[in-house]
């Protein structure tokens, strides 16, 4: 098969697309739009994945250095901004409100697992399990959620991540 070659008004030789020089130039753009776009989503969740492991050190600081119920709060608050950066890393194109209410939901959920008495047996098996699960029911773990949630929202916001 062969391909026809034209010499646009830049004398350059390129194949014949059958597309004129403008439609030509605005798929470059668009192609090159698409690419930077692309590049912005990696570099968002290696950011995310850093931010990520920073708060999975702090969080575990905080549960061996601390005690009582600040600790748990802060703990807890910190276990939802973990959950809003995975959360994050999953739906890059989503707004902070969005993925700050789905992480809200998904540790709700957890919580409310809580209350089977599942997480328990199943930390009894495989005590790491306790970090991911927890074990006992608490209201207050609700609201720590909510904070720690709505909190990572309002910085990924005011820092211009979405």
């Amino acid at each position: 098969m062969d391909r026809k070659y034209r010499v646009s008004y830049r004398a350059s030789l390129q194949p014949d697309s059958g597309l004129d020089d403008e439609q030509s130039e605005a798929l470059r753009e668009f192609t090159a739009a698409q690419a930077t776009r692309e590049y912005g989503f990696r570099h968002r969740r290696m950011l995310l994945a850093a931010i990520a492991a920073l708060i999975v050190i702090t969080g575990l600081l905080v549960h061996f250095a601390i005690r009582g119920v600040v600790a748990d709060f802060v703990g807890d608050a910190l276990y939802a901004v973990l959950v809003y950066l995975v959360v994050s890393f999953i739906l890059v194109r989503r707004s902070s409100w969005h993925i700050a209410l789905i992480a809200v939901l998904f540790c709700v959920a957890i919580e409310l697992l809580q209350l089977t008495g599942l997480p328990d047996a199943l930390a009894e098996v495989f005590p790491p399990s306790r970090y991911l699960l927890g074990t006992t029911f608490s209201t207050l773990d609700l609201v720590a959620y909510i904070v720690g949630a709505l909190t990572a929202a309002a910085v990924s916001s005011w820092r211009k991540l979405d």
